[in-house]
């Protein structure tokens, strides 16, 4: 069997999802854009399980992301974010080409911003030549900074620092929920702060598809708009939606389990050489600094592959490893022993701890 641990999207939905999915899909779906049932469920839950008004289904967390900056912004407004933050580094650049918005990097720590740089961002004079920032983006939790989740202490400050200017916040939330359960708060408290809130549904959550963005009732009627104009509408929307339904019932305890097998993982290739981060304070990704150049790192995972365990490049010298559903507190030992391998047969020295 070969551990796929490249995302946490490769997940197995659950049986109930499967079956929540085939019982929708034998219903009639509806011909309106919300008018579905399951989908209602969802985005209702969804609003109330994050203290939002309302919540809309989307097909990608990309899309939703996208979208949530175009009903904030003008065109030519500037978003500010963390310079390695998904949105700014890994979604092609969709919020200049098609939001048409100006985006602007901070040097962040693990995602927090800098709040000073923040500051004088937003309060830029503005002029005909130079429109304001008018929307800061944070990621929660960090994808490039080995999932750390981002302190809600930190959210608060980042919110009360838009909102004294008049902008808006996002929280771009594939992982929200490992961040919530890492954190020990509720997801509203968490997304409290934010105008809008992006949640993907098949990272540690499992469910075969889809995303949700949530805010209050004015932003996700433009946000259905917006989608439409986007060609992002799911219709039948049925059976993605009463999996995604599934997901947010049943699967936080999921994740919790990941985290576990994460710090556990991390602590095993430590003890074995290998420089592996986070071990303590993360959630489900685990990143692995070889300190080797993008063709040895290349080598490196083929050599791992054929033991079976499949990871990514992750940024210089790293490749990063995401647990979910799929893999089990006893593949740990197995994932150890294939980084042994890989590094015998690449002739890699055991690193110093």
């Amino acid at each position: 069997m070969t551990l796929d641990l490249r995302s946490d999207f490769l997940g197995p939905p659950t049986r109930a999802m499967l079956e929540a999915m085939a019982a929708a899909a034998a219903e009639p779906d509806g011909f309106e854009l919300r008018e579905n049932r399951h989908q209602r469920a969802l985005e209702a839950h969804a609003a109330e399980l994050l203290g939002k008004e309302d919540a809309l289904l989307f097909p990608t967390c990309t899309l939703a992301n996208l979208v949530a900056v175009m009903a904030q912004l003008r065109p030519g407004e500037v978003v500010v974010g963390d310079a390695e933050s998904h949105c700014l580094t890994s979604e092609t650049g969709g919020i200049a080409a098609i939001a048409g918005a100006m985006t602007r990097g901070l040097p962040g720590s693990a995602g927090q911003l800098p709040l000073d740089q923040l500051r004088a961002a937003l309060d830029a004079p503005t002029d005909p030549q130079r429109l304001g920032a008018r929307l800061v983006l944070l990621e929660t939790t960090h994808n490039r900074s080995g999932g750390l989740p981002l302190p809600l202490a930190h959210i608060e400050q980042v919110g009360d620092t838009a909102r004294s200017v008049g902008a808006g916040l996002h929280i771009d939330g594939a992982r929200f929920f490992n961040a919530a359960v890492a954190l020990g708060v509720s997801p509203a408290a968490m997304a409290a702060p934010a105008t809008t809130v992006s949640i993907s549904l098949n990272k540690g959550l499992c469910a075969p598809n889809g995303a949700l963005l949530a805010g209050s009732r004015e932003l996700i009627a433009r946000a259905l708009v917006l989608r439409q104009q986007l060609g992002g509408g799911i219709r039948p929307s049925g059976a993605i939606a009463a999996a995604g339904l599934v997901a947010l019932e049943t699967m936080l305890p999921q994740l919790q389990r990941d985290h576990d097998n994460a710090r556990a993982l991390a602590a095993g290739l430590g003890q074995v050489g290998f420089a592996a981060t986070p071990q303590s304070g993360g959630t489900n990704i685990v990143l692995v600094d070889l300190g080797l150049p993008r063709a040895a790192i290349d080598a490196f995972l083929a050599a791992l592959a054929r033991q079976h365990v499949l990871a990514i490049a992750f940024g210089a010298g790293r490749i990063r490893l995401c647990l979910h559903r799929g893999v089990e507190a006893s593949d740990i030992p197995t994932i150890i022993s294939a980084f042994r391998a890989a590094r015998a047969a690449t002739g890699m020295a055991p690193q110093e701890n």
